[in-house]
């Protein structure tokens, strides 16, 4: 359903929030982690976007069988 969709952080309120980038629609937000700081919203907004990305290419149940990545 989502293979293949980019995603871009938005910069919405403190850039708390995930959208799909090719087309409107927003996605995910860190907004309501109110035990984060706003860093810490912000940086986790970024992650996710990051790892949506990364894995766009990918199915959910492909991700959901996969070992942890490791980095070098």
């Amino acid at each position: 359903m989502f293979k293949g969709r980019t995603y871009a952080q938005s910069s919405g309120y403190q850039g708390w929030g995930i959208r799909f980038a090719d087309v409107d629609g927003g996605v995910a937000t860190t907004a309501y982690s109110y035990k984060m700081t706003e860093e810490e919203r912000y940086e986790m907004a970024r992650r996710i976007t990051a790892a949506l990305n990364y894995t766009r290419n990918l199915r959910t149940d492909d991700m959901e069988s996969a070992p942890p990545l490791a980095a070098k």
